[in-house]
């Protein structure tokens, strides 16, 4: 069975067709994407420039990085002590011990340089604050309230000048020896027809 030549070059003109209408657009979104995030983070980097680090950030990236220092240390420090034991049963070893002692105490080093400046930040942080207390402490007034707290103060209950039961009755008690007789409907009525006119 032959296919004939016409059919190979539609077929190739459809594929280009396909590619043009799938791919390319494609590719041109991912394009967009890529500039949009490469100006986000442009912007991301121009924001950290502008910001001031505080003193407390700076501390906090030293205690950090004297932190992964020592965890790298301790790390090389067994890979040191492993190659030297190993040197010892062949002499390849030799080859991973020098590197391995070398980055060490430059770990070493590092974490030390960091734990220093960490120290020294932090013991001027303190000594600003307590300075800052004392100030406060110097500024404030001598006759100031006293700052505990204080209940409120309860009224006195109301006494009486008698005591006991009241000797005289405030009212007039009149017993009620016959019940009133109750309205009709009719005269409820009225009434009420009398107070929506008003």
């Amino acid at each position: 069975m032959e296919i004939p030549v016409g059919l190979g070059g539609i077929t190739l003109l459809v594929l280009a067709v396909l590619w043009l209408v799938i791919f390319v657009p494609g590719l041109s979104k991912r394009s967009q994407l890529k500039e949009a995030s490469h100006i986000a983070q442009s912007e991301i980097r121009r924001q950290r420039e502008i910001t001031k680090v505080t003193p407390q950030d700076q501390l906090r990236r030293l205690i950090n990085t004297q932190r992964g220092f020592s965890a790298l240390f301790g790390l090389f420090a067994v890979l040191t002590v492993s190659s030297a034991v190993g040197s010892a049963l062949e002499s390849a070893w030799w080859l991973a011990f020098w590197p391995a002692l070398v980055l060490t105490l430059f770990f070493l080093f590092v974490q030390r340089a960091a734990g220093k400046k960490a120290n020294q930040l932090a013991t001027s942080l303190h000594r600003s604050r307590q300075s800052l207390k004392q100030k406060a402490q110097r500024h404030a007034p001598k006759n100031q309230v006293s700052r505990e707290w204080m209940p409120n103060p309860l009224p006195s209950p109301m006494k009486s000048s008698t005591e006991g039961e009241m000797l005289e009755p405030i009212a007039q008690v009149i017993a009620i020896a016959k019940p009133k007789a109750s309205m009709s409907s009719a005269e409820i009525d009225a009434i009420l027809a009398r107070r929506r006119a008003i």
